[in-house]
């Protein structure tokens, strides 16, 4: 027969040991949401052919000494106007950058189009991989994110900017005539309606008129 007393005794055990597991869990979830995540993305820009490299922190909280880590196909070369990707190696390379919650860092990246490039621009690669490192409010654990990034499906877009620039601005242009009958409207309807309270005001001014412009026509003095 089992003893009452030692069922009791390991119901509570097992009750305080998920508790303590319970906790640990919470408290795992709690700072997983409050601590910063930083990514690395490719955007596009709508209105050119431009490519950017976007780091940004999505997290709660705010990251500290962010630096990347970039794979040997992006340039290592000095910074300068026509490397892109040597000003974004050394913008990430030490000592790391402060992102707090929300913010973002955009960088050119590449013009896509052969004919929007300076001359003896370096192109940079279309895959683009590396690790970003980062610390949190803390400053005592340090958060990795790996990033592989691509334009290889970018890389032969056909360019519509400058169809999009024209339907942008004819769309403007019917915009603002559209604004423009909208307000000669508004004046004539203002015009009528000061006509009408004229009218109230006066009620027998119409008949005076009515009774000179009958006169006239029969050449009544």
């Amino acid at each position: 027969m089992i003893d009452p007393g030692l069922v009791g005794v390991i119901s509570i055990l097992v009750t305080t040991i998920i508790a303590v597991i319970t906790m640990i869990r919470s408290a795992k979830d709690s700072r997983d949401r409050a601590r910063p995540y930083v990514t690395a993305k490719f955007v596009e820009a709508m209105a050119s052919s431009r490519m950017y490299f976007v780091v940004e922190n999505f997290g709660q909280s705010a990251a500290y000494n962010v630096t990347i880590a970039f794979d040997s196909s992006l340039s290592s070369a000095e910074p300068n106007r026509n490397d892109y990707g040597s000003y974004i190696r050394r913008m990430y390379q030490g000592p790391g950058l402060t992102f707090g919650p929300g913010d973002s860092r955009r960088s050119l990246y590449r013009n896509m189009l052969d004919e929007q490039r300076r001359k003896g621009e370096v192109v940079a690669p279309d895959r683009l991989t590396g690790m970003i490192r980062y610390f949190g409010p803390d400053r005592r654990k340090q958060y990795c994110e790996s990033i592989v990034l691509d334009l290889t499906g970018l890389r032969y877009r056909v360019d519509t900017t400058r169809s999009d620039r024209d339907i942008e601005q004819r769309l403007k242009r019917i915009g603002d005539r559209i604004g423009q009958l909208r307000r000669l409207e508004k004046r004539g309807v203002e015009a009528l309606e000061e006509l009408v309270e004229r009218t109230h005001e006066r009620p027998g001014h119409r008949f005076l008129i009515a009774e000179d412009n009958e006169r006239a026509d029969n050449h009544i003095p």
